[in-house]
């Protein structure tokens, strides 16, 4: 008897876990990410769940997978992707990286090689002009952005 209510507290944690997950996925997903811009060296994707409006700007994550292996700042280490927070000025036309993560693989796999944050008030502006990925991604993104 020990064994078949263990067994029916097992079922009905994954039955649990199923449903949060199909849950997720009817919300958007965590990883759900949409190609934005393509160039012969990098194609970047924005999560479009992660859209929000922080302090009176759009922040997102975005997915960035290159064509040839990058150099890390860790000696001897490269990547083939990256996951980024940044935040987007939309009026200013700039883009502003609040987190980055680079991984050795294509898509995000493997262990990050390489990690850096920035806060607010350390915060290095790029300027996005049109037809640029940082443009490309600019747009989207603000053309998603929550009302207000």
């Amino acid at each position: 008897m020990q064994f078949s209510n263990s067994l029916s507290v097992a079922v009905l944690a994954l039955a649990g876990l199923a449903t949060a997950v199909h849950a997720q996925d009817a919300a958007g997903g965590a990883d759900k990410w949409v190609s934005v811009a393509t160039t012969d060296n990098q194609e970047a994707f924005v999560n479009v769940a992660s859209i929000k409006s922080v302090t009176g700007m759009t922040e997102a994550r975005v997915k960035q997978n290159f064509a040839q292996p990058q150099p890390a700042a860790k000696k001897d280490k490269t990547y083939l992707s990256t996951r980024s927070t940044y935040r987007f000025d939309c009026a200013g036309r700039r883009v502003g990286m609040k987190e980055l993560r680079a991984y050795p693989g294509a898509d995000l796999q493997g262990e990050a090689v390489q990690k850096a944050t920035a806060k607010d008030k350390n915060m290095q502006w790029n300027d996005a002009p049109k037809s640029t990925v940082f443009g490309e991604l600019l747009d989207f993104v603000c053309s998603k952005a929550p009302a207000g």
